[in-house]
């Protein structure tokens, strides 16, 4: 299921780049900042009014359209290894690098979601993974906006 966002393409700039594929329908190539950090976000989920943090680039709603892949090393990964290994049962060191792993995990995440399983994080991906919070994982189909 997906989920909305107020989030729009964020270009990189000094935090480096991550080359990210948008749909497998599109041979488009677009260049995103690589999340560095991370920012909390409201939830729709009727069961919580906690926010979920998500992976970003800073505090706004377009910091989150950004993307990690295997050799990353933030709080974003960390924030992206919660959700995989509490919210789809990886095994996976909670350490804060994308590694290996991390890159298998995602893709066992993406087929779970139904979305392009190629080990790469980016808004498709943002928008239909469950993302771990106080002991619960946000189910997907629940819109998030920036707080």
């Amino acid at each position: 299921m997906k989920r909305g966002f107020a989030a729009g393409l964020v270009v990189a700039g000094t935090l480096g780049a991550v080359f990210v594929a948008p749909s497998a329908a599109s041979a488009d190539i677009i260049v995103q900042a690589t999340c560095s950090r991370t920012v909390r976000v409201a939830s729709d989920n009727l069961w919580s009014a906690s926010p979920v943090a998500l992976p970003s680039t800073g505090s706004t709603a377009s910091s989150t359209s950004c993307g990690m892949a295997q050799g990353a090393n933030s709080s974003a990964v960390l924030l992206l290894q919660r959700s995989l290994k509490y919210c789809y049962g990886k095994n996976i060191a909670l350490d804060q690098d994308f590694g290996p792993a991390t890159k298998s995990a995602l893709i066992a995440a993406q087929q779970a979601e139904g979305i392009t399983a190629d080990g790469v994080y980016g808004p498709q991906t943002r928008d239909a993974l469950r993302w771990y919070l106080d002991g619960y994982c946000d189910e997907a189909g629940y819109p998030i906006t920036v707080v």
